[in-house]
């Protein structure tokens, strides 16, 4: 393996520019907040944060966390009370799930407190649980409250009996997803509730811009429309639809990280004078219930949910106590959750056991919090590790710093602590693996890979290094390898898991936000979409079709931009590229480098970029990271298959047929985890709805490769110039691949002494490069020893080619479509292949070409091809005919209209074929007997041009 990023500190962390669509998010906000600065005078106003939380929030929503008895928070209410002073709140109030200890025991202290809680209430037509902030009750009216929390309605009309105010916090934020949620849901909200909570400093900006766009626009004629078409009166809940919705904001923090940096400005009429007589908590109340309060603070997209979530995670794997088995197998929940939560606590509890790893989250928990470790410890760290210490310094230190600028170190400071710790780690798994005496993974061809891709069954043998000896990875030392690796892994999991976490809670109804912005007209998310690849400008068919791909999307700036990981290519528009954290050859496999990209990285370019929708081109790296993504971010995934693997193996190596289902399986299990797979040809539409493969239907779909626009300034070589002795009127067959087995190339051999049995001046070119070059040539000595091997040629060259020589020859049955086709089609040469998936697509028998099902019936047509000269000039202008069938804007159209993207205006969806161009080759193929053979040729190429 190969470290090939050097490296990288916060400040130098790249993080990819913020899309439009955010961008105008902010700047709306911003705008809001701007107005609600000059609302009330400063010195009329109490500032209060009016959603946070401390440990007596112990019971949380979230199934897991009650499986597995883990509160919502560690925090103690002095340090809470402690950190919203230092922020300037001049009332205390703290709102735990369904209870207010801390409020009485603040005030049974002496302390002068706002009564509240965040009560959980039914909805029962939704079947959903909702929070409700809930001030200024007393603990009969507590006691009752809990006990009506259990419907909502009642929950409500009590609390406006009784002249207690409430709030509905994050309105567009639910705990659990639930395909009930509907628009009338909200229509209900806006009829029974006066209050809406718009900044959540634990929500993104495009719920708390729904939010607010949403509750400004609710007008009388709506409420009351509403009340009408639910049967709810809007008077019983105690709210007057003729008023204006109070908007309000509150931190919503856990972890004594973020509370009372944003919250809400309570304007009391001559406040200084009343507070002389009348204590703080009790005009706060009065403020709320008039609905005299402005917003202030910041929404900072996920930085801040992350960062709670990772302070909350690094605690967790310190803190959690055993929950016990026959606790977790009996608790309610699906088997999935209770197996879930029994896999997270034994990984959590074995994490325990590392003892630097546990005193690296309680260093991280305190530097959330400003506090450096000390220099004695930093210098006890091993040095290969001290970088981790200098990144949590860097966090510890902005925390003096703008709470902007805290999240944005926060996060960088994550990011680049997430690529060391993998680069460690991608070192230390190549040491294993060398000082296992044993071949290095890059020495390894497929079939040695697939065969030794197994552990046993038997824990023992694979953690303690008992049982028989095999030849499979069984043989690594395996517990010697997590030895090395446990510090960075434990940590780079966490990391992930907090960033996984905290987009996934946001987005987890991302179906419903979608339709929210749709119904209130506002604020709808792009639709764009990231196309993935392991591979862009390598020199392999994928590539070439990728890259034609990426050009019609920046010619017509279509919605869709492609990401890569490489060390040597440079971004452009519609590209990004990403260094890869290691990188190995599999090197009897070809030229194909494998690159292990920065997932953090590819994250935070998905979400800043503004995407909804993933494409992922390649089984390799980048097919786990989009599904991470998928997960993460919960949008359509979405497989371009460009191999057919399982064909790959049948044809390139010896495995059997037990070892081939066994990749078929895992390329089953893959592909069943995307919501559509696009292939190339009929056969692997039907292969993969079959009964080995299992997809639906309707979740494949049938699309193509198109050309690309042929370079005006290449002109046709002399053949003598490519092939030594040869005239123009030498016969020659060209085949360009990369060359290896699968490839048909040694089907050459026959097909060639049975063609020069009739045309014994016949000669090969052969342009491309790969592991068995010797031997083809070895294969071709005795039948074309002057067989012309011409190496890897550039697209320049291999235009040329096309143009100057005869009939293209593609005796592989593995390649899953044949770009290369096309590229002889656009250049007017004619191509011979066999009668099998993705030629059989292309090609138009006797029209433009050949498929046989045989290597004589492929002699037979060279054969054929080259005893008709009034056939050759037919199939040329038939080829440029079939090539101006296969243009970009149809395929790619169709191909976003599949994904769900937009179709930019003018684009073309509705034909395969320009018209004009159609006829004017149809006009040259009807006057083809007046011209000369090279007039002819001329006149075909320049039209299609």
């Amino acid at each position: 393996m190969n470290n090939s990023t050097k490296s990288i500190s916060a400040e130098q962390f790249s993080t990819p520019e913020i899309c439009d669509f955010r961008l105008s998010l902010k700047n709306e906000f911003d705008s809001f907040l701007t107005t609600q600065k000059t609302k009330y005078a400063p010195e009329d106003c109490l500032t209060v944060d009016l959603h946070c939380h401390d440990h007596n929030s112990d019971v949380p929503d979230e199934l897991w966390g009650r499986i597995l008895r883990l509160p919502e928070t560690w925090l103690k209410t002095k340090k809470l009370a402690k950190l919203l002073k230092k922020n300037n709140c001049d009332v205390f109030t703290v709102t735990n799930h369904n209870n207010a200890r801390s409020c009485w025991d603040q005030i049974a202290k002496g302390e002068d407190v706002l009564v509240a809680a965040e009560f959980t209430c039914y909805f029962p037509e939704y079947d959903l649980f909702i929070h409700v902030l809930t001030y200024g009750f007393s603990k009969d009216q507590e006691n009752i409250l809990n006990e009506l929390r259990s419907d909502v309605y009642s929950f409500l009309k009590y609390a406006a009996k009784n002249d207690i105010p409430v709030i509905l916090p994050h309105p567009l934020y639910f705990y659990t997803r639930n395909e009930k949620i509907d628009i009338g849901l909200f229509e209900k909200f806006a009829v029974i509730f006066s209050r809406f909570e718009v900044l959540n400093g634990q929500r993104d900006l495009w719920q708390s811009v729904l939010t607010l766009n949403w509750a400004q626009g609710l007008t009388s004629d709506k409420i009351i429309a509403y009340a009408a078409k639910h049967d709810l009166n809007p008077y019983d809940f105690g709210v007057d639809p003729y008023q204006d919705k109070i908007l309000t904001g509150g931190s919503d923090d856990h972890t004594g990280i973020f509370a009372g940096q944003c919250g809400s400005k309570l304007y009391v009429e001559n406040l200084q004078e009343r507070l002389k007589t009348q204590s703080a908590s009790s005009l706060a109340l009065e403020a709320i219930k008039k609905g005299n309060v402005a917003v202030f603070g910041q929404v900072a997209e996920n930085e801040k949910l992350n960062i709670a979530l990772l302070d909350y995670f690094s605690q967790v794997a310190t803190k959690i106590e055993d929950p016990g088995f026959f606790r977790i197998m009996l608790h309610r929940g699906s088997p999935l959750d209770k197996v879930g939560c029994f896999a997270v606590s034994n990984i959590l509890l074995e994490m325990q056991k590392n003892k630097y790893a546990m005193k690296f989250f309680g260093f991280i928990h305190d530097a959330m919090q400003g506090k450096k470790p000390s220099k004695l410890i930093k210098w006890n760290v091993p040095k290969k590790f001290r970088f981790c210490i200098e990144y949590l310094e860097q966090i510890a230190e902005s925390k003096k710093q703008s709470p902007e600028a805290f999240a944005t170190t926060v996060n960088n400071s994550v990011n680049g602590l997430f690529t060391r710790l993998n680069e460690h780690i991608a070192d230390s798994v190549e040491g294993v693996m060398v000082n296992n005496k044993g071949p290095k993974l890059e020495n390894f061809t497929t079939e040695e890979i697939t065969r030794k891709f197994e552990i046993p069954s038997q824990l023992t043998a694979l953690f303690l290094g008992g049982g028989k000896r095999q030849d499979n990875l069984s043989n690594i030392n395996l517990e010697k390898l997590v030895d090395k690796v446990s510090f960075p892994f434990l940590i780079t999991t966490i990391l992930a898991a907090a960033s996984l976490a905290s987009t996934r809670v946001l987005y987890q109804n991302r179906v419903l936000l979608n339709d929210f912005s749709e119904q209130i007209g506002k604020n709808s998310h792009p639709k764009r979409a990231l196309y993935l690849t392991d591979t862009l400008r390598d020199k392999n068919g994928v590539s070439n079709s990728l890259s034609g791909k990426l050009a019609e999307a920046q010619r017509a700036n279509l919605p869709i931009d492609f990401l890569v990981c490489d060390n040597n290519i440079t971004p452009e528009p519609h590209l990004y590229v990403v260094k890869p954290i290691t990188t190995f050859m599999v090197k009897k496999f070809g030229e194909q480098e494998i690159r292990i990209p920065d997932l953090m990285a590819i994250a935070q370019i998905f979400y800043q970029g503004g995407y909804d929708r993933i494409i992922c081109s390649t089984e390799g790296p980048m097919a786990l990271v989009s599904l991470f993504l998928q997960q993460m971010f919960n949008v359509p995934n979405y497989f371009f298959m460009h191999t057919d693997w399982i064909d790959f193996i049948k044809h390139g190596t010896e495995l059997n047929q037990y070892e081939r289902d066994r990749v078929r399986r895992l390329m089953r299990a893959l592909y069943n985890r995307y919501d559509g797979i696009f292939v190339l040809n009929s056969d692997h539409q039907q292969w993969l709805s079959s009964h080995e493969m299992q997809l639906d239907e309707e979740k494949i779909f049938l699309t193509a490769h198109h050309t690309q626009a042929r370079n005006p300034n290449i002109v046709k070589r002399n053949k003598s110039d490519i092939v030594l002795g040869a005239t123009d009127d030498t016969p020659i067959l060209f085949i360009a691949c990369r060359i290896s087995k699968e490839k048909g190339l040694f089907d050459l051999p026959v097909i060639i002494t049975k063609a020069k049995e009739k045309i014994p001046n016949l000669k090969l070119v052969i342009a491309g490069s790969g592991p068995a070059t010797e031997e083809l040539k070895i294969a071709l000595s005795e039948v074309m020893p002057d067989a012309t091997f011409l190496g890897w040629q550039s697209k320049e060259q291999m235009a040329a080619l096309y143009l100057s020589l005869d009939l293209f020859i593609f005796p592989s049955k593995f390649d899953t479509f044949g770009n290369v086709i096309l590229e002889s089609f656009v250049h007017g040469m004619p191509t011979l292949a066999y009668n099998c998936k993705g030629p059989k697509d292309i090609i138009e028998h006797g029209k433009n070409g050949f498929l046989c099902e045989t290597k004589i019936d492929m002699a037979n047509a060279v054969v054929e091809f080259f005893s008709t000269p009034a056939l050759q000039k037919t199939m040329r202008a038939n080829a440029l005919v079939r090539a101006s069938e296969y243009q970009a804007e149809p395929i790619m159209g169709t191909f976003m209209e599949n994904v769900g993207l937009d179709i930019p205006d003018g684009y073309n969806t509705t034909s395969k074929v320009d018209n004009k161009i159609d006829n004017n080759i149809e006009r040259l193929i009807a006057d083809i007997s007046k011209k000369t053979p090279s007039e002819k040729e001329q006149s075909v190429q320049r039209t299609v041009a």
